[in-house]
């Protein structure tokens, strides 16, 4: 009859050989048996980890920490599950314990390097990829690290060199050409930065249109990550309709109703659990490269998405009766966090409580267009117009009423860009790529202004130079009142 730990080590069998499945069932029969025993629960935690079950493995190597605190390995573990799940400051108390207990663990260095990096603390991150580098030379999850924390801290020469390094060794390593593909396009080299984006996932099994003749094909244009990549690059929309193709724009529905916006020649449909029937294909943030686009021949019209008259009309009418407490002043809105999940979030969003200066800005009235998660902290000085809102059309609408949004990094910048609507970027050091470096403007909205950190993790410089240049607005747009 097979013991306790014969199932055990039948479990860590399974494990070793990639049988993830097995392994965890016959962890649960010894746990089932033994409750508190902590070779099971953390390597089940581990299972757990390796199919994506995060908050799942840190509660059960938790456990299994509470019964033996001193192992190292389940500290490493639980750090790195934390990193995946966001938690940035657990992660690095429990990566930090770990190496306190054993100095060795290559897969800790290269994940407490990455937290750092979470964290915007660049020299400490790049410290401990070092470590790592030395102890594992050439493997390459450090080596794409540190490439990307180096291209973060602006030293882009030392992180082409070392993400080239990792392509020598490893051609097809994805992660690697799309980590330099940010490095290409956010210094302005965007073609060669589009070509590292094709390494992209790819989901539709049709010939992908790469700028050839269309003569009259249908073309499915398809959006491939967040609401605020779609606004961007449906700019292209029209131009493929002039450039030959029947053009099928493949959107979700919460963007359905804004789309429609671009034009007649569009056939706009709300994504489906299948493709609508076409010829060709093209993601749209490929549509770049198809158009070949470079900094000098971006397509930046004032406005190529448009609102609704009668909903611009509808949200007015609700805008004027919140308006009757606010005083009077230009209407200005604002956005401060983004999704929580966002692998940058926590960089991009700035705490509800940095906000003051903003808020303290005379001669205003000041709204939320706070979604999300974030919503709650709201100021209840602060009068929320998301309530009601349908969709992005909805959106489109409150924003036309309104003389300027200031907003973090999120999908509201490029909803109004898109309309043209005047509206302050608030950036951090290390911008997503599409801002590029050290310039006030954006090539790919004429309506922007870009306000960013001087150093890493610095809100409260950028939020100060915000308010000064919010009063200079305001009095510029009550002047003419005063004249009248």
């Amino acid at each position: 009859m097979a013991t306790l730990l014969d199932v055990l080590d039948a479990a860590v069998n399974h494990h070793m050989a990639g049988r993830l499945a097995e392994a965890a069932q016959d962890y649960r029969v010894v746990l089932d048996v033994e409750p508190a025993q902590p070779d099971a629960l953390h390597l089940l935690g581990v299972a757990e980890a390796q199919r994506g079950a995060h908050a799942a493995a840190a509660a059960l190597i938790t456990r299994s920490l509470r019964l033996r605190p001193d192992a190292a390995a389940p500290w490493a573990n639980l750090g790195g599950a934390l990193r995946v799940l966001g938690d940035a400051e657990r992660a690095d108390a429990a990566l930090t314990r770990a190496l306190a207990l054993d100095p060795a663990l290559a897969d800790a260095l290269t994940n407490l390097g990455s937290v750092r990096h979470t964290l915007a603390d660049h020299p400490a991150a790049l410290a401990w990829l070092e470590r790592a580098e030395r102890l594992r030379p050439g493997h390459p999850d450090t080596a794409l690290n540190r490439g990307v924390v180096l291209r973060d801290a602006r030293h882009f020469a030392e992180s082409d060199a070392c993400l080239d390094a990792l392509l020598a060794a490893r051609p097809d390593h994805a992660d690697a050409h799309l980590a330099r593909a940010v490095s290409r396009l956010v210094r302005g080299d965007l073609r060669a930065g589009w070509d590292e984006f094709e390494w992209r996932p790819r989901r539709l099994p049709a010939p992908p249109w790469t700028g050839e003749p269309l003569e009259g094909r249908r073309i499915l244009l398809h959006a491939e990550q967040g609401f605020g990549d779609t606004i961007q690059f449906a700019r292209y929309a029209p131009l493929v309709a002039r450039a030959g193709g029947r053009v099928i724009l493949d959107v979700h529905p919460l963007q359905f109703r804004l789309l429609r916006s671009l034009g007649p020649e569009i056939q706009v449909l709300v994504r489906g659990p299948a493709p609508a029937p076409h010829d060709l294909h093209c993601p749209l943030m490929s549509l770049p490269r198809a158009f070949g686009t470079d900094l000098a021949s971006i397509p930046a019209p004032p406005a190529y998405l448009f609102a609704e008259a009668d909903e611009v009309a509808r949200w007015g009418r609700r805008i004027a009766e919140v308006d009757t407490a606010t005083g009077f002043g230009p209407r200005v809105g604002l956005v401060w966090a983004g999704n929580p999940n966002h692998r940058n979030d926590r960089n991009r969003s700035i705490p509800v409580e940095r906000l003051a200066p903003l808020l303290d800005t005379p001669g205003l009235r000041l709204f939320s267009l706070q979604t999300g998660d974030a919503k709650a902290a709201r100021p209840a000085a602060l009068p929320d117009l998301t309530a009601g809102i349908r969709d992005f059309a909805d959106s489109a609408a409150i924003l036309a009423n309104l003389d300027l949004v200031i907003a973090v990094d999120t999908a509201t910048i490029h909803l109004a860009g898109a309309l043209g609507v005047p509206a302050w970027l608030l950036l951090p050091y290390a911008p997503d790529w599409r801002w590029l470096l050290d310039r006030a403007d954006s090539p790919w909205y004429p309506s922007l202004r870009l306000f960013r950190q001087p150093r890493p993790g610095d809100w409260d410089s950028v939020l100060r130079v915000v308010a000064t240049e919010l009063e200079r607005f305001a009095a510029a747009q009550l002047a003419p009142q005063k004249q009248s």
